[in-house]
């Protein structure tokens, strides 16, 4: 434990030039009805695409059911604002981490209006008052009420004119939007999905999630807790990677305190999860697999059983944050910094010719080697990948 807490402390060092703990951008949402209606959600294919430019990309497709005549529906999207909005004049516009807002109807591109409103679209489409706000600077950028000094909540809307004909009906909803970073997290994303009950049928009735990493490795962590009670699993449905079940103590549901998790590791890869009939109770959450050692409350492996931390190292060296690494074995400092330098091209599968280096990457679960890969061309290394391999982090390695 000490050296965990030694560990973390330098991590944080090395994070303050980014931020003094984490930076929350926004999250993804479902589109959902303004209004009621007797539609409902047959089927939709929700694809999470993972970049290496600290940005993620959405792609949705919706089949929706009309079971009545011809008729126009208002549609909404919302997304809350970033920590310290810098808003503070609340002037009506696209959310500030959102790009690419796109809602194709049956083929046709709609028009959308934006709003910001209070509560979100909880309290539909209404422009927050902002004669009923000061803005405060005293503990970070907020808006207050002026009687009680409470906090404005309120969120960045999209709304559009769906018609939808007799039967089936086809939305394609695309957007990217900035990937959250913190300590302990080399990147994470919210993705919203319990709106999508508003529907008629207060449930989707075919759901796929799909995570894309096209072209880089990935190692990341899905939470299951939305898909409660269905017995499906996640799978790597093309490319290269390895999967396995974690355990996490959840405090927050004394009902189901050890919660099942998702370790991905990843190389070019679609990852799904499909079920039928979901309604679900939680929130989509995707994390580097950093957090693991960040988290307190992380149990065990579901699979090996034994010390969470072994010999294992987490690692992502995506743009926004320094890596983070556990490496808790009986070997040299100067072992250690080889096995950090080298973490980049271990995760594209690198078959190393140093018999000690390939040995130790043999025993990680993560690991497949790919014969073909070329460090010499290699374009898809970010910048921060580049200064571990060049040493800049052994530092931290004691």
């Amino acid at each position: 434990m000490k050296r965990l807490l030694v560990f973390l402390f330098g991590l944080m060092v090395a994070a303050g030039a980014v931020a003094n703990d984490s930076e929350y951008f926004t999250n993804g949402n479902q589109l959902v009805p303004i209004q009621s209606t007797n539609i409902s959600v047959v089927k939709e294919i929700l694809t999470v695409n993972l970049t290496n430019n600290g940005v993620t990309n959405i792609d949705v497709y919706y089949e929706f059911r009309n079971d009545g005549p011809a008729t126009d529906i208002l549609m909404g999207f919302e997304a809350i604002p970033p920590y310290f909005d810098d808003n503070t004049k609340l002037s009506v516009g696209p959310h500030p981490n959102i790009k690419k807002f796109v809602v194709e109807m049956n083929g046709q591109t709609l028009p959308y209006e934006n709003a910001i409103s209070e509560n979100g679209l909880d309290n539909g489409i209404k422009n927050v008052d902002r004669n009923k706000w000061e803005f405060s600077d005293d503990c970070g950028r907020h808006l207050l009420k002026s009687d009680n000094e409470t906090p404005l909540k309120y969120a960045y809307v999209y709304s559009f004119k769906a018609h939808f004909n007799p039967g089936k009906n086809i939305v394609h909803h695309t957007y990217s939007y900035q990937e959250s970073y913190g300590v302990g997290h080399a990147f994470w994303i919210d993705y919203k999905l319990t709106p999508a009950t508003r529907w008629a049928n207060k449930q989707i009735d075919d759901f796929t999630l799909r995570i894309t990493s096209a072209g880089i490795p990935k190692h990341f962590v899905v939470n299951s807790k939305p898909f409660l009670g269905t017995d499906v699993n996640m799978w790597i449905s093309s490319g290269k990677g390895n999967a396995r079940r974690v355990l996490w103590n959840d405090n927050d549901d004394p009902e189901n305190p050890h919660r099942n998790y998702y370790e991905l590791s990843v190389r070019d890869a679609v990852v799904e999860w499909h079920v039928t009939n979901f309604s679900p109770k939680a929130e989509l959450w995707i994390s580097s697999a950093d957090c693991l050692i960040a988290n307190s409350e992380f149990v065990k492996y579901e699979t090996s059983g034994g010390d969470p931390f072994g010999e294992n190292i987490y690692y992502d060296g995506g743009v926004n944050f320094s890596p983070i690494t556990w490496i808790d074995f009986a070997k040299s400092a100067s072992m250690k910094r080889r096995i950090m330098r080298n973490l980049p091209y271990a995760m594209r599968g690198y078959k190393f010719k140093d018999k000690r280096l390939q040995k130790y990457f043999n025993s990680q679960w993560w690991y497949f080697p790919n014969p073909k890969y070329n460090p010499a061309k290699d374009k898809t290394l970010t910048k921060r990948e580049k200064d571990i391999a060049n040493g800049l982090f052994d530092e931290f390695i004691q």
